[in-house]
């Protein structure tokens, strides 16, 4: 175990120094988003995915603790801090929790490759983040370039690809697993919302929006590439419930309200014995 900042390193071996590497980075391109967060106008990118300004002190606090690391939790293996523990799966049988039955997080990782990283939600304890192997394996490079921003069909108002190129980069995906952890100790389990596609996050109420991870991902990844183009906010006259005929990915007319989780995982057990000397 390695601790980078706060944050717990776990099991990850070799692959440790992309980890450390992916929070130094994050780190550096939250601070304008928290500056951004804190202004006295809302930018385009707040206005886009939070829409009311008197949620800016929640938005700014979440992504300072996220800087910072502050623990939310309870001390727990891996966790003598109760910081959040980035925990790398290389082999069966070292997660292992239930959650409709027994789940083994590497064979999970397995069955779906194109499963990265994912945030099982205990309680307690809740400060695991599981990085599967293809985290490190697949073709999703490490970090994003400047000037990189969602794109917009102006003709049906919509994002293309409904958002998903942003996961396309590890400090993206890292950031809302950690998001997860902070919204999740912060409200609870039943009252977050999962919308992924950025078009439904764009419809999503204040109140709602606040509550889902994908929004704070969408908005630091626009504050961070200084991008502008945005559909057109219904408030301003214009919806977006337009489907994209030439755009395959984009899967119909949009849903206002969220989806909220309603599971939850108990009975963990880690099978990684911890050598490093640290509780």
């Amino acid at each position: 175990m390695v601790l980078s900042g706060k944050y717990n390193v776990v099991n990850c071996g070799g692959k440790t120094s992309i980890v450390v590497n992916l929070l130094n980075n994050l780190y550096s391109s939250l601070l304008p988003v928290i500056q951004d967060a804190n202004s006295n106008s809302p930018s385009p990118a707040y206005k886009a995915f939070f829409k009311d300004p008197s949620y800016a002190p929640h938005v700014s606090t979440l992504f300072t603790n996220i800087t910072t690391g502050i623990p939310l939790t309870s001390p727990a293996t891996f966790s003598f801090n109760g910081a959040a523990a980035l925990f790398c799966v290389t082999a069966p049988e070292q997660f292992v929790y239930n959650y409709n039955g027994r789940r083994d997080a590497y064979t999970d990782c397995l069955a779906n490759p194109r499963t990265s990283s994912y945030y099982p939600r205990f309680d307690p304890p809740r400060q695991y983040i599981v990085l599967c192997p293809s985290f490190f394996t697949s073709n999703i490079v490490s970090l994003p370039p400047p000037n990189n921003c969602l794109t917009v069909n102006t003709a049906i108002n919509r994002f293309h690809g409904n958002g998903q190129s942003l996961w396309l980069y590890k400090m993206w995906i890292l950031l809302l697993m950690i998001t997860h952890y902070y919204l999740y100790t912060s409200v609870q389990n039943l009252t977050i919302t999962d919308t992924i596609d950025a078009n439904k996050c764009f419809r999503l109420a204040a109140a709602q929006s606040v509550l889902n991870a994908n929004n704070y991902v969408y908005y630091a990844a626009s504050v961070y590439g200084h991008c502008n183009d945005f559909p057109t906010s219904p408030a301003d006259g214009r919806g977006t419930l337009e489907i994209d005929v030439g755009d395959p990915s984009d899967d119909g007319p949009d849903v206002a309200g969220p989806a909220v989780f309603t599971g939850i995982a108990t009975d963990l057990e880690i099978g990684v014995v911890n050598t490093t000397g640290v509780p």
